[in-house]
C-alpha cells in the first residue's frame, strides 16, 4: 500500500506574521503523514535587496532576477527564511532538514 505524502507551499503572507507562522507550523508538524514543505520568500527577499541598495526589478509581477539579486534570494529562501522555519519545526519535535534548489 502507498503511503500518503503532503506537499503544502506556504507563501510571505504566513512567513512576515509570526504568529501566524507558528500557527501554521503546529498544525503542519501535527500531519502525521509524511510531509514535505516548500517556501517561498520574495517579499522579505525585496526587503533585505532594499536595505542593500539593490533594486528588485518586476515585470508583470514576476522577478527579473540578475546576479546580485540571485545573491540576496539566496541568503533569504536558503538561509535565513529556511533555518528559521526549521529551528522552529525541530522546536515542535518535528525531525526537519532545510534544503534549497542549490543543494
Amino acid at each position: 500500500m502507498k503511503q500518503k505524502l503532503s506537499v503544502v507551499k506556504i507563501g510571505g503572507n504566513v512567513l512576515e506574521n509570526e504568529i501566524e507562522l507558528d500557527r501554521f507550523l503546529l498544525n503542519f508538524s501535527n500531519l502525521k503523514e509524511p510531509k514535505i514543505l516548500v517556501h517561498g520568500g520574495g517579499n522579505l527577499a525585496t526587503k533585505l535587496a532594499a536595505r542593500l541598495g539593490i533594486e528588485s526589478k518586476m515585470t508583470n509581477g514576476r522577478r527579473i532576477t540578475d546576479s546580485k539579486s540571485l545573491e540576496v534570494i539566496t541568503m533569504v529562501y536558503g538561509g535565513l527564511t529556511n533555518k528559521n522555519v526549521v529551528a522552529k519545526l525541530q522546536a515542535l519535535g518535528t525531525n526537519a532538514l532545510g534544503l534549497s534548489g542549490a543543494d
